[in-house]
């Protein structure tokens, strides 16, 4: 959000539509991945849709040349958009991967939590939900 804003300030919404139209295609293929890969390691698995392998197959294909195309033609823009993607790359380290945080970063992140669920208004916020019950 902090970049996204930064942009904003910066440059103008059409470029901003530019950058974030390059993640949703870059997301878009690989979620199609993964679904091709889950249904070759896990075939048994219960799914409520199941469609034919080669649609998907055939999505990918025609992914991969946009994706190839864009890359070739606006470097700059899909650069600028694989670097808001790595933007996450910390706070999944900070938020997730650490297990053993201290108990102040814990305190912190919650925080940071219970006021983004106040300031858009998501879900009512639990903030401190073990002591309130």
């Amino acid at each position: 959000c902090l970049a996204t804003l930064i942009i904003m300030l910066v440059g103008d919404t059409y470029t901003l539509i530019n950058y974030v139209s390059f993640i949703n295609y870059l997301c878009y293929g690989v979620t199609i991945i993964g679904l091709i890969v889950l249904r070759w390691k896990k075939p048994k698995i219960l799914r409520p849709i199941k469609v034919n392998l080669l649609i998907p197959i055939t999505y990918l294909v025609f992914w991969a040349f946009l994706l190839i195309f864009s890359l070739y033609s606006e470097p700059v823009v899909c650069g600028i958009g694989l670097i808001i993607i790595l933007t996450g790359v910390p706070v999944f380290f900070l938020g997730i991967y650490w297990r053993n945080k201290p108990k102040c970063v814990n305190r912190i992140i919650e925080s940071l939590t219970c006021w983004g669920q106040k300031l858009c208004f998501v879900v009512y916020p639990q903030c401190g939900g073990a002591e309130e019950e």
